[in-house]
């Protein structure tokens, strides 16, 4: 993901007080925000609305991100939806270049074929985001992956970029954790639950785009 400058951050609001704590075992196992700034989706901007490259497996793909990601939650802190246009999409995913062979994965040993990139869309300010995320996926050239092998880098790939776009800014250095900087997990782990939960019960310094 790409690092964009903020300005001076919001004041974090406060936690009404019917807000579920979470429990004391939860530690985040990597750094989440960006600078010292926090984003997530706030409750009143629930199902955030993905919009998903019509070509291809892309729709299948970012279908599994979501439910992937809303499992991680112990509260339903976040929730997803697909839309058909991307005019009113929060989050947009599409390729970067050429589309790949819709084929199923290959659940063997990963291989790496394929890089993403995630760009949240911040105000002059820097302390609010004025339009969606944009997320990309493309093939590396010169990989000696199947199209299998890439179809599960793909859909790996996907389930990091939309990690970012629901507010883990920063890469995990354990390669078993699906925020690593090169994906090799197929779903997110522990570390990456408890880290996305703590994201959730973190005042944010980022407000949402306007809707």
């Amino acid at each position: 993901m790409r690092r964009l400058p903020l300005a001076v951050a919001l004041a974090g609001a406060g936690f009404a007080c019917h807000e579920p704590t979470l429990p004391p075992n939860h530690t985040p196992a990597y750094g989440f925000d960006l600078s010292g700034d926090v984003f997530h989706w706030p409750e009143d901007r629930l199902p955030v609305r993905f919009y998903a490259d019509s070509r291809g497996a892309m729709h299948a793909y970012v279908e599994n991100a979501v439910t992937l990601w809303q499992r991680q939650f112990l509260y339903g802190e976040f929730r997803g939806v697909l839309v058909a246009d991307s005019g009113q999409a929060d989050v947009i995913v599409v390729w970067a270049d050429s589309v790949p062979p819709d084929v199923t994965p290959d659940e063997g040993a990963p291989v790496r074929a394929c890089g993403g990139s995630t760009i949240p869309d911040f105000a002059p300010s820097g302390n609010a985001l004025e339009g969606p995320f944009h997320a990309s996926l493309t093939v590396l050239l010169g990989s000696p992956a199947t199209p299998a092998q890439l179809a599960a880098c793909m859909r790996r790939t996907v389930l990091h970029e939309l990690g970012h776009a629901l507010g883990l800014f920063q890469e995990a250095s354990d390669s078993l954790l699906i925020m690593n900087f090169t994906p090799w997990v197929n779903a997110p782990a522990d570390g990456d639950r408890r880290t996305v939960e703590v994201l959730y019960h973190t005042p944010p310094t980022i407000a949402p785009p306007p809707r």
